[in-house]
């Protein structure tokens, strides 16, 4: 298989207490952190760097130094300021993880989560203890065209999750198993990263 040059690598997010969101984010969602230090020059910016995989140093990246509606400008070494996100999203093995994920949530206080399926994932969208947007998701072994989004109730069992869920994708237009869809994306990827590397 060819290694790709590119891909997804790591995602960072600027917290107004660093100390909390470190809590929230190891103890509820179970990250690790694997290093931390500060944010040369002038070295004022804690930055905590965190993974749920141990070929990855780093996945998630907090940060201190979250200044709300202000843009910065000019130069800097890694981890822009300010806030400009649009969800931060944890892959779940199972319904069942996505579940205890759910408990866990609930259990600090975050509660108000909206479940949804897109036919091609279950999600539960909810927010951090500093209002970052979160998805919890689990992979479904369908595609739907996206976007999609219906809601649906976790507490049901699995079974009838997988037969509401594959009746509303039947029903929609472009309906397929997901090994095929995803053959045909990886085919374009490598097609992608050919091209690039030819250039």
């Amino acid at each position: 298989m060819t290694t790709q040059p590119i891909r997804f690598g790591h995602f960072g997010i600027n917290c107004f207490d660093i100390k909390a969101m470190e809590q929230f984010y190891t103890q509820v969602m179970g990250m690790v952190v694997a290093d931390r230090g500060y944010v040369p020059p002038p070295g004022d910016r804690h930055i905590v760097f965190m993974t749920l995989d141990p070929t990855e140093h780093h996945q998630f990246i907090l940060c201190s130094g979250r200044t709300e509606g202000k843009i910065e400008k000019g130069p800097f070494r890694g981890g822009g300021r300010g806030s400009a996100i649009n969800q931060i999203s944890f892959h779940c093995a199972s319904l069942n993880d996505l579940r205890r994920a759910q408990a866990r949530l609930a259990a600090a206080g975050r509660n108000d989560g909206t479940p949804i399926c897109h036919g091609n994932a279950w999600s539960i969208y909810i927010r951090d203890i500093e209002g970052n947007p979160m998805e919890l998701y689990v992979d479904s072994p369908w595609y739907t065209p996206q976007p999609c989004g219906e809601p649906f109730d976790l507490s049901l069992s699995d079974e009838a999750i997988y037969r509401q869920t594959e009746a509303m994708c039947r029903a929609r237009p472009g309906f397929e198993d997901a090994a095929p869809w995803r053959a045909r994306l990886a085919q374009k990827i490598q097609t992608s990263l050919n091209e690039i590397g030819n250039r």
